[in-house]
């Protein structure tokens, strides 16, 4: 992105970046807790060797295909339609939790499959202000929602240390989680507030 906030002058100074919060993300987790982590091809390889180096235990990666991907105008190189998500717990003996029966029923009875088909943030969801877009990687509800219900109960913790749009905590919030949110950014923070502030908790236990 060209937006200030991802750029870096080398890539050793975003793999000192990413040690700290990685770092800080394991010394919080609570041992049955589990971690997600999403990137394209730019940083997704160097984020899963941290990871590694740390001590995670990598479960999955989950490939995010957009059904809507922006093209590439110049046509250079492939469309670039997918992002990876990398699914990992504390160590290889953790005891997570794993809604496996509540993603099959929402596929059709069939078991989950790592290929996620969902299109990127589009129409009335998409955060605007004065019609611009509040947050360029804004991600759509439904992958939050697979994550979250899929890997966490109602009234866990859940923790977004980059909540940029705050969809993480407002899909917490209504799926009965409750949520950390961190962002830096004051712009970002007031449009996530008032976004979360209009979140209704679902009355069911889903």
């Amino acid at each position: 992105m060209q937006d200030d906030w991802d750029k870096f002058n080398s890539f050793e100074e975003y793999d000192a970046f990413t040690q700290n919060w990685l770092g800080q993300c394991y010394r919080v987790l609570k041992d049955t807790g589990t971690i997600w982590v999403i990137g394209s091809y730019h940083n997704i390889f160097r984020l899963g060797k941290i990871l590694q180096d740390i001590g995670f235990w990598i479960l999955n990666d989950i490939i995010w295909i957009k059904t809507n991907p922006t093209p590439n105008f110049k046509g250079t190189r492939f469309n670039n339609s997918h992002e990876t998500l990398i699914w990992a717990t504390k160590s290889q003996k953790s005891k997570y939790t794993f809604h496996y029966h509540s993603l099959k029923s929402m596929n059709d009875d069939l078991q989950m499959r790592s290929d996620w088909y969902i299109p990127i943030c589009q129409g009335s969801e998409r955060l605007k202000v004065n019609g611009k877009k509040v947050h360029s990687t804004q991600k759509p509800e439904e992958l939050l929602y697979r994550i979250i219900i899929s890997t966490s109960n109602i009234d866990d913790i859940v923790l977004d240390p980059f909540s940029s749009s705050g969809t993480t905590a407002a899909i917490a919030k209504k799926l009965g989680r409750n949520f950390i949110a961190f962002e830096r950014d004051t712009f970002y923070v007031e449009a996530s507030r008032e976004r979360i502030s209009k979140i209704i908790p679902f009355e069911k236990n889903i």
